[in-house]
């Protein structure tokens, strides 16, 4: 297990300055991670304020734990942006701690450095590792389990969805084919049978992505769930937001992107269905700050490059009867 990752969190100066805590502010993070917006965030806040930090990675939890656990206003808890708000514990923190609801709720999207570096999690495919792809190691399918469970149909359908791969169909043909032949068990594995139907050279001669980088998303989207359930996620926090509150959630990619902006718009009242009109009034719960989202400077880029397809989209809530959660 690694224990020494070095994590530069994205858009951390935009999210300071957008996401202001009060001196006895309240502040939600469902994606927790190792911590790094956390850190930043706690140093400039005041000694009564209070985070609640969850995730679901164990690993993410312990290394967080390490790197923030002597600070008293913290607390980590175990879940996900989509059921954390049914456990019992996280009602009671919110009950005894944030009563008003929260000043802040950030929402950091993706996988991190952790999962990245980390060979023996199977999320990349530089190094030969199992094929895991999980965030949460203690439930549920592995990559392999579940690939063993599909069709070429099936598996297709995913890649090409989640991955936004074109050539998903001969892709998915050939990973059933390595594994009916008992040559699919490691990362790498999965990447060369995606190199025989796109080869790895010629994209690497044209400084394009690698091939695999986009079987591998689709298949970890799945395997996750991660997008199933972010739309009601962000409506639920926004529901826990004291008005003027302000919800940040950071995407890494435009399947998780769009679901964000639309959310956070239909939230802002704002119709993006067919006509020019909506049929019916749509009640308006935000105010959106940046209505383009933020994305990271040439600078950050250029120091940080996995954060160069990172937005920032920033949310005020509103004075309304939008009902708070839990």
């Amino acid at each position: 297990m690694t224990t020494h990752v070095v994590h530069v969190p994205v858009l951390l100066q935009e999210v300071l300055e957008n996401l202001p805590i009060p001196p006895a502010g309240r502040v939600l993070d469902l994606t927790l991670g190792l911590g790094g917006h956390a850190q930043a965030l706690l140093s400039g806040a005041g000694p009564n304020m209070r985070y609640l930090g969850v995730d679901r990675d164990p690993h993410a939890r312990a290394l967080a734990k390490k790197r923030l656990g002597k600070d008293a206003r913290l607390t980590i808890m175990a879940g996900t942006y989509e059921d954390v708000w049914e456990d019992p514990g996280f009602q009671a923190w919110c009950h005894l701690q944030a009563p008003d609801g929260f000043d802040v709720v950030l929402m950091d999207l993706g996988i991190s450095t952790l999962h990245l570096k980390d060979k023996t999690r199977g999320f990349s495919f530089m190094e030969a590792g199992p094929l895991d792809m999980r965030m949460d190691t203690e439930n549920g399918l592995t990559a392999l389990e579940w690939i063993q469970e599909q069709t070429e149909e099936t598996l297709a359908d995913a890649i090409y969805k989640f991955g936004e791969e074109r050539a998903s169909r001969p892709i998915a043909r050939a990973i059933l084919k390595a594994l009916a032949e008992d040559r699919l068990h490691t990362t790498q594995d999965l990447a060369k049978a995606v190199y025989t139907v796109i080869p790895r050279e010629p994209a690497k001669r044209k400084g394009l992505s690698d091939p695999a980088t986009r079987t591998f998303q689709g298949i970890r989207i799945v395997v996750n769930g991660e997008l199933e359930g972010l739309s009601k996620a962000i409506e639920q926090a926004v529901a826990a937001l004291k008005p003027g509150g302000r919800i940040g959630v950071i995407s890494f990619h435009s399947l998780e992107d769009r679901i964000v902006k639309q959310t956070l718009r239909r939230l802002a009242g704002i119709h993006d269905g067919p006509g020019r009109v909506a049929p019916q009034p749509i009640p308006k719960h935000l105010r959106l700050i940046y209505g383009g989202g933020i994305a990271p400077t040439e600078d950050e880029v250029r120091a940080n490059p996995p954060s160069r397809s990172a937005r920032l989209r920033i949310g005020e809530r509103l004075r309304d009867e939008l009902s708070r959660v839990p």
